[in-house]
């Protein structure tokens, strides 16, 4: 069922991911180091050249423009930058870049989250523009996640990846992936270092982002994981370097970080109270920011959930399965003796959910039949709108990790099924 608003919307859409992209362009020519290369020149007259077209005939940005929003006070900013048929409400105060030149979390997840509607769009014929395709975003796509480890050992290959999200220079041999999804591990990124030194993420071990500054004979930096929910549960550290040395400076947490007891304890996946030891930057390799935020992050509630409900199941005739039939779904339970799946569950976890509307109603509910719409808790106010959407289209619930986690425990428990 497609409602009659749907095309505009995508078309919006479509017009804000092609803004987002050029700011996406601008931060890979940033990566690069200063901005006098001929190369990075060019980058940066492609991104200009994406932005003037997104925005249309009649409405001119100055380059200067441009430039003045990779750095400082402005970078990243949206603001006075788009014409008025645009409707940028979304990213309103939104900044895609911060004033170091990477991408901000509100930034990477509304570019990589509107692909995956123009994408659904596309497949319904509901939108036939053309959607640009930077390399820095086909490279590590989710589908290109899928394609380098579908087959018969999926699981185990995806859970390799969750699991490590860094990995020993010249240990990637010993993971046992395919030879395409050992490209998605790379050198850790610039903004992750501090004189040759990364700290893993307490929560997901991924590299996480510093920021440091001299001040007089001090220097200053702060440490904090870069997916915003685990920075908020306590990845979030400072350290002070008053001499030059060849160790790495310990962290301090900027605050206590408490993890939850009671109901929510049991799908926990925050950060939790262990102050993370530096590690050497020439030493280890790191997946790609994309596959980290759409493999790993979400991967860990994942994981976490299926081993809750195995560890409940157990001595039951019921058994979890995790990513079943190459992740037709993400999570579904069966009865020894019956080939029929039930629970069937699909894990969303966008920081945009009007996204995941949209792309719902693209789809028409979710494409692997999944009954239930599973949420983390911590995005536990998107369930109410979710909700609603999913009901549309024939599904039972929207819900949160523990919401499901509890009515399977109790259904199973009272011969439901």
């Amino acid at each position: 069922m497609m409602r009659h608003e749907d095309t505009s919307t995508v078309q919006q859409i479509h017009a804000l991911l092609e803004i987002v992209k050029a700011f996406a362009v601008c931060e890979h020519a940033m990566a690069a180091g200063d901005l006098n290369g001929p190369k990075r020149l060019d980058r940066l007259m492609e991104a200009h050249g994406i932005l003037m077209a997104a925005c249309g005939p009649g409405h001119l940005i100055p380059f200067d423009e441009l430039m003045g929003r990779l750095t400082g006070d402005r970078a990243g900013s949206l603001e006075g930058l788009l014409p008025e048929w645009i409707d940028a409400e979304a990213l309103a105060g939104v900044r895609l870049m911060d004033s170091d030149g990477v991408a901000t979390e509100d930034g990477f997840d509304f570019r990589h989250e509107a692909q995956r509607v123009m994408w659904a769009a596309q497949k319904v014929g509901k939108f036939t523009g053309q959607v640009t395709k930077p390399k820095l975003d086909d490279e590590y796509s989710q589908e290109s996640v899928f394609s380098a480890i579908k087959g018969s050992f999926y699981e185990r290959h995806r859970r390799t990846l969750v699991e490590h999200p860094t990995v020993p220079t010249g240990g990637l041999a010993d993971l046992n992936l395919p030879s395409r999804a050992n490209d998605f591990y790379k050198p850790v990124s610039q903004y992750a270092q501090y004189n040759g030194w990364w700290w893993p993420c307490p929560a997901c071990q991924w590299p996480m982002k510093v920021t440091a500054a001299r001040s007089g004979a001090r220097t200053r930096g702060r440490v904090r994981c870069l997916y915003p929910w685990h920075e908020e549960t306590g990845a979030s550290y400072e350290f002070v370097v008053t001499a030059p040395k060849k160790t790495a400076p310990g962290l301090s947490p900027t605050f206590e970080c408490r993890v939850p007891s009671g109901r929510f304890a049991r799908l926990w996946t925050g950060a939790v109270p262990h102050v993370p030891e530096a590690r050497s930057v020439a030493a280890h390799l790191a997946l790609a920011r994309p596959v980290w935020r759409y493999t790993v992050v979400p991967g860990l509630p994942e994981l976490a959930l299926h081993r809750a409900v195995s560890a409940v199941l157990e001595g039951t005739p019921w058994s979890s399965h995790l990513w079943p039939n190459g992740d037709q779904c993400d999570l579904w339970i069966t009865r020894k003796g019956s080939e029929q799946p039930r629970f069937l569950a699909d894990f969303k976890d966008y920081t945009w959910p009007n996204h995941l509307v949209n792309k719902l109603h693209m789809d028409g509910g979710d494409q692997g039949g999944a009954e239930y719409l599973v949420v983390p808790d911590h995005r536990q106010e998107q369930v109410d709108q979710l909700h609603a959407v999913c009901r549309t289209y024939g599904m039972q619930a929207a819900m949160t990790a523990t919401d499901y986690l509890e009515m399977v425990i109790g259904q199973i428990k009272e011969g439901w099924a």
